[in-house]
């Protein structure tokens, strides 16, 4: 399990997260919704290790995570990335966890196949993926696991068979 564990970061003046807690089972595709890019993004990047929050800290089990055993990808990476990703390439990263940014181009098919094929090869490996979206029909389409960032928090996360309920919840989400 990826254990999220009291994070708080701000950016300047701007408080991102405050006492952030989640988790994540590993070798489960989990779509994490917000409703601006730069909350899912700076998420992944203090999961990716790019900056270090102010308090708190990421667990694997339990030992703090290793941010090495992490590959982070957005929209930009996917193309060339691919061949890294594809074990049957035979340049396979063997990480840990994956995270994808906002991959998804719901209007471009081909694209959305291509990107869905690669996340369930990665999770038939064994492999943990988060990947965020503001759009949550995206996130639907294929993850385990829904999780609702907004306002800096974790407000609730739903199973695969519980995605009925997605518009009730959404709903009732405070927004900041």
């Amino acid at each position: 399990m990826i254990a999220v564990e009291n994070i708080s970061s701000r950016i300047d003046d701007k408080i991102l997260f405050a006492n952030l807690n989640n988790s994540f089972q590993t070798g489960r595709i989990h779509g994490i919704w917000h409703e601006k890019n730069e909350a899912g993004t700076a998420f992944l990047k203090l999961l990716a290790g790019d900056f270090l929050p102010d308090n708190g800290w990421f667990r694997y089990g339990r030992e703090r995570l290793d941010h090495t055993d992490v590959a982070y990808y957005n929209r930009d990476d996917m193309p060339g990335a691919v061949f890294e990703m594809m074990p049957s390439s035979g340049l396979y990263k063997d990480k840990l966890i994956y995270l994808f940014d906002d991959v998804f181009d719901a209007s471009d098919m081909r694209y959305f196949l291509f990107c869905y094929k690669i996340i369930l090869s990665l999770k038939e490996a064994g492999k943990t993926i988060l990947i965020t979206s503001t759009d949550h029909k995206v996130l639907t389409a294929f993850t385990d696991y829904f999780h609702i960032l907004s306002g800096g928090v974790f407000q609730a996360t739903l199973r695969f068979g519980q995605y009925d309920l997605l518009d009730e919840v959404l709903k009732h989400v405070r927004r900041f």
